[in-house]
């Protein structure tokens, strides 16, 4: 601190103190300074002088990645990481996270009363550069969204269930149901834009929510099974490969109180109870879907 002819200086080898860790050097004893060990070890453990992604915390680009790069590049003369990933901070309920204000979760905490799929789709629908924030709502809006997926999932695997239907891949048959291509593009652009998982996730929604509404207006179509199974296809392969969703088991079973929502309306309809299929859709909306 006081030693120091500028602000931005930093050391390199730090004096020690009484008590701490010492080693010698041609300065006396002391330790390395905080941001020359992270140039180091990645370096060593990484075996290469440039990196080709470094992460952190937005809070950490002053002082200390700038500090790395200034001492890595001045040793090496190479790009010291290729690219920068910033991360925006977490707060709770609008306010910092600390111990002292109760103010505070753990990530065991999180997961005992959350799946780790609702936790990566909170963190999913912001960019990784923005600040987020959690909260209880937009917890529940994770599970909504999740009970989405689950019931395409289960609508699409009652329809395939023992049929032999190859999936119309990118042939004529599903350029005629183009949405789905559309929000292919969508979705790999959105990724393509500097990791932009709110867009990206939207256009996973748009393809199930058109999905949907294929499977309720097209049961003619003489394509009509191999359409569902591609649609589906990329949307859980975008869900589990890329964005680590439904890795916990392989068939998510819907859950109970979903089906037997699903089974009495559709009971409740075919005996033509409009009254019974509201409140059954009304129960139905309420869970997200």
């Amino acid at each position: 601190g006081s030693a120091k002819k500028d602000p931005l200086d930093f050391a390199l080898w730090k004096s020690s103190k009484p008590g701490e860790p010492a080693w010698d050097s041609p300065w006396g004893q002391g330790r390395p300074g905080w941001h020359i060990e992270c140039s180091c070890m990645s370096m060593k453990h990484l075996k290469t002088q440039t990196l080709d992604i470094h992460a952190g915390g937005r809070d950490l680009i002053f002082p200390h990645h700038e500090n790395e790069i200034a001492q890595s590049q001045a040793l090496t003369g190479k790009t010291f990481a290729k690219y920068w990933v910033h991360h925006g901070l977490l707060t709770i309920n609008g306010h910092k996270m600390s111990k002292s204000s109760g103010n505070f979760i753990t990530i065991k905490d999180a997961v005992a009363k959350y799946s780790a799929d609702e936790l990566k789709l909170f963190f999913l629908f912001s960019h990784y550069a923005s600040a987020i924030d959690f909260t209880e709502e937009k917890m529940q809006e994770a599970r909504k969204a999740l009970g989405r997926f689950d019931i395409l999932f289960w609508k699409a695997s009652e329809l395939l269930k023992d049929k032999d239907v190859e999936p119309c891949q990118d042939g004529p048959a599903c350029r005629q149901a183009g949405f789905i291509t559309a929000h292919k593009e969508e979705f790999l652009k959105a990724m393509d834009d500097d990791f932009n998982t709110p867009k990206a996730m939207a256009a996973l929604f748009n393809l199930l929510n058109d999905t949907n509404k294929y499977i309720d207006e097209n049961k003619k179509d003489p394509h009509y099974l191999g359409v569902i199974y591609h649609a589906v296809d990329i949307l859980e392969n975008f869900a589990r490969n890329i964005f680590g969703l439904f890795l916990q088991e392989k068939e998510r079973p819907l859950p109970q109180d979903l089906k037997q929502l699903l089974d009495e309306r559709a009971a409740v309809r075919a005996a033509k109870d409009f009254k019974r299929s509201d409140q059954l859709r009304d129960l139905l909306k309420d869970k997200g879907i």
